[in-house]
């Protein structure tokens, strides 16, 4: 289910390579690798490369707010 999921995640957001990398991350987090020490940096490394897309979508949204409260300073002037 969990390889299922990255893969269509990682499609979202990073086309077929995304969706490779994705899928492969969420079978190991599966239990789908053989070595456990190499799924878990594997889970680590996906969960890092989310978290700072994450935090890029949240500074893109507040740089379009503060952008936003800007013009709307500038209308009431």
């Amino acid at each position: 289910m969990l390889g299922a999921i990255g893969s269509v995640v990682g499609g979202i957001f990073g086309g077929p390579i995304g969706s490779a990398i994705g899928g492969a991350v969420g079978g190991a987090l599966e239990g789908g690798g053989g070595n456990n020490s190499q799924a878990a940096a594997q889970a680590e490394a996906f969960e890092s490369a989310l978290g700072s897309f994450a935090m890029q979508i949240a500074n893109d949204g507040m740089a379009d707010f503060d952008d936003t409260m800007a013009e709307t300073e500038d209308e009431d002037a």
